[in-house]
């Protein structure tokens, strides 16, 4: 029984991957809707699963199949995670995925050549798929899946289910094996679960695509000028505030990012919560709503930001962002001013940002 719900799952699992992919066309989610439905297809031939399908094979038969589908579903991995910390262009990235593939299977087809003993065969295949659903899940939190959220149990999951697969050439034929298939059933509920989430995780575009603020990159230290953007914003629906204090006396139209690191639920719709250090999500979550029409970001916490990850790395997360809304034809405001920096730091500051003037 628990064989055939492991096939679900990860069938589902698949299905809800592809439909992501062919709602957003994200690259990404190509790479890894690949994987899983390898992943998938080596649930299908193993004992307990060709048992209920009437098969009466010596399952030692499929091992080298497995063998090959786990090399196979470990590149596909690692092909996404390179993808997404855009290294898949480098040459280093490259030359990783053909040493993986060339090493995976070269062994594969040894093993076989030799009719080693299926845990010799699937020595390497099975650690190397756990090594790369470890860092495909590493990397889906720190690049591409937001905090707190439920779709974080999707890579929560893949990264638990990876460290049970590297120790399968010790565990195999021990008396924890069956306790380690029921814990990776498990992490597959919750690969499942975030996966759902995740697919059907939508991005609003805004109410209204022009608001009357020029376009650009600046910043503002009035405060009666921030409740004019913030104004604007909310009658046009159009926007992204990335703020220490979110709206208080009504509900935001536009997107919310609440930076914070003691707050475990967002106290209203559109406001969603972000650890400071987490910058390099935050870019990406921006980049999202930015594809969707949203044209004005303001950034009211550079100094939290600078202040939690030092003020190189917060200032390098503001170049990013700023290409990011200037790419589309937006507008960057940032609440700042002079008095919080010092002199060299403004002096890098003023020369990215024009003070904004109502």
């Amino acid at each position: 029984m628990l064989g055939i719900l492991n096939v679900v799952m990860r069938l589902f699992t698949w299905g809800f991957a592809l439909y992501r992919w062919a709602r957003k066309q994200e690259k990404s989610m190509l790479f890894l809707s690949l994987a899983l439905w390898v992943d998938f297809l080596a649930a299908l031939v193993q004992k307990p699963i060709l048992e209920n399908l009437g098969v009466s094979h010596d399952p030692e038969t499929f091992t080298p199949l497995l063998a090959l589908l786990a090399v196979i579903e470990a590149v596909l991995l690692l092909t996404t995670s390179l993808y997404l910390n855009e290294r898949l262009e480098t040459i280093k990235g490259q030359l990783l995925l053909v040493l993986a593939s060339v090493a995976g299977s070269a062994y594969v087809l040894l093993a076989a050549l030799f009719s080693t003993s299926s845990l010799l065969l699937m020595a390497f295949p099975m650690p190397f798929m756990g090594l790369s659903l470890m860092i495909t899940g590493y990397t889906l939190i720190r690049r591409e899946i937001e905090i707190k959220s439920i779709a974080t149990l999707f890579p929560v999951g893949a990264f638990l289910l990876g460290a049970i697969n590297i120790t399968y050439p010790v565990t195999v034929n021990t008396e924890i094996a069956p306790y380690l298939y029921g814990a990776g059933a498990v992490f597959r509920a919750m690969m499942l679960v975030g996966m759902v989430k995740y697919a059907l995780f939508h991005v609003a575009p805004p109410k209204t695509m022009v608001v009357n603020i020029p376009q650009g990159a600046f910043y503002v230290d009035n405060p009666r000028y921030l409740q004019t953007i913030f104004h604007k914003m909310q009658v046009a629906g159009n926007g992204v505030l990335i703020t220490r204090n979110p709206p208080k006396d009504e509900t935001p139209t536009f997107p919310v990012f609440w930076v914070t690191k003691v707050v475990s639920s967002a106290p209203s719709e559109n406001v969603m919560i972000i650890r400071p250090t987490d910058i390099g999500i935050l870019v990406d979550l921006v980049k999202k709503h930015l594809e969707m029409g949203h044209s004005i970001v303001v950034l009211d916490c550079f100094e939290y930001l600078a202040l939690e990850n030092g003020f190189e790395s917060a200032f390098k997360f503001l170049l990013s962002l700023k290409d990011h809304v200037l790419n589309v034809g937006g507008t960057l405001i940032v609440v700042t001013d002079s008095s919080t920096y010092s002199e060299k730091q403004w002096r890098l500051i003023e020369k990215e940002l024009e003070r904004l003037e109502f």
